[in-house]
């Protein structure tokens, strides 16, 4: 009945409204399946912790015989009892202790990467579902541009001063805008099925506090040297040396100490007992040799990582002001066309202006448009790649 609940608490339409990016993200983390799997796995060391360093139980070892010695009076039953406890030598324990809280550390950073990507993945397509809803504008304008002169172009043809011939590619205009809209719709579908997915809502998603926005560069270098994916190379190799350390502190891994009491047919005797198992061979030794290799490897990795994450990001980051300054010179130039296309427009509906020269004037200023979406699109594609390499949002 509660898991019942819950899920049907999931599927609830929260989002019928505009909330905020945080709050879209948080509900993405709770139905995130690798986060799923991520806080299991961290409640998994946390049991698997307690167990380690839980007390060994008590034993207890008993014994029982009957002696038949030559001499009757020596004859009888011979019962013995020995309880032991183990104690884990404190060094280890220690040790033991320091390597679990170092892999919640680790499976902590697995999911803070985790946590980044849903974050770039949700941004990208908010942002492409405004580009989309941005195009649908142009284009629907478009189209309501086509529509009127070709219902100018229907009058012409009726009062016979346009030829059928110019009247066809005026409905052909008109057609190939009705196409151009429903594809871009199509293409906002998806983008709000992927953010309706993610967070498992029936409802469109509508994020109120995140618009299109150059990004800034003056942090760069801090976050590269601070990307989830170094922080995570950084914790294995910690847990690494954790573990280096508790093999070298398992040579002596706990201490027996019993104490136990024997009745023999002549005489009663209180026992103690005192073990010490050592590990001497040079198991331990190979298992450190082995981790000390990964670790190496780790350590390596890690630089090498780190030097493609300065080359990669900064020639993205490169390219996208290249593309910032297209955007706004494409801006710039869309007046000009605009300017053109409205004084076509009015010298057409006037019979000043012939057909061709109308279309090719609106056809110039909507691609235009069109172009500076398309950069603009470019731009976030760009964007969300140096994102995934640093592991979340600019």
């Amino acid at each position: 009945m509660k898991m019942s609940w819950a899920y049907s608490a999931i599927l609830i339409p929260f989002l019928g409204h505009a909330i905020s990016f945080h709050d879209l993200s948080e509900q993405a983390y709770t139905v995130s399946g690798d986060l799923i799997q991520s806080h299991g796995r961290m409640d998994a060391i946390g049991f698997e912790k307690d167990a380690a360093m839980a007390g060994e139980p008590l034993s207890i070892e008993t014994s029982g015989r009957k002696i038949n010695a030559n001499v009757p009076s020596d004859s009888g039953q011979q019962y013995g009892v020995m309880v032991d406890y183990t104690m884990k030598m404190p060094s280890l324990r220690s040790a033991q202790a320091y390597e679990f809280e170092l892999q919640k550390k680790g499976t902590e950073y697995e999911m803070s990467v985790q946590k980044g990507q849903i974050q770039v993945a949700l941004k990208r397509s908010w942002l492409m579902y405004q580009l989309e809803q941005e195009r649908n504008a142009v284009l629907t304008q478009k189209r309501d541009f086509s529509y009127k002169a070709f219902q100018v172009g229907e009058k012409k043809f009726k009062a016979g001063r346009l030829s059928q011939m110019e009247l066809l590619r005026l409905e052909s205009e008109y057609k190939n805008t009705l196409q151009e809209v429903a594809a871009v719709m199509m293409e906002a579908e998806h983008a709000q099925h992927y953010l309706k997915e993610s967070v498992m809502s029936q409802e469109n998603v509508i994020v109120d506090d995140m618009n299109f926005e150059f990004i800034k560069t003056a942090a760069l270098e801090d976050r590269i040297n601070n990307a989830p994916l170094l922080k995570s190379l950084t914790a294995r190799i910690e847990a690494i040396d954790a573990k280096i350390a508790t093999l070298r502190h398992s040579t002596v891994e706990s201490v027996s100490f019993g104490v136990g009491m024997t009745q023999e047919p002549t005489q009663n005797s209180l026992d103690f007992r005192l073990t010490v198992p050592l590990a001497l061979s040079s198991k331990n030794e190979k298992k450190i040799a082995a981790l000390m290799s990964e670790r190496s490897a780790l350590v390596h990795m890690r630089e090498v990582s780190k030097q493609k994450l300065h080359i990669s990001v900064r020639g993205l980051v490169e390219h996208l002001q290249e593309r910032e300054e297209r955007i706004k010179v494409l801006s710039e130039n869309e007046n000009s066309y605009e300017t053109l296309f409205t004084i076509a427009q009015k010298g057409y509906e006037g019979g000043v202006i012939g057909q061709f020269e109308y279309l090719a004037s609106k056809n110039a200023y909507y691609d235009a448009r069109l172009r500076t979406l398309q950069v603009k699109q470019n731009y976030i594609e760009e964007m969300s790649a140096i994102e995934e390499k640093l592991g979340g949002i600019w």
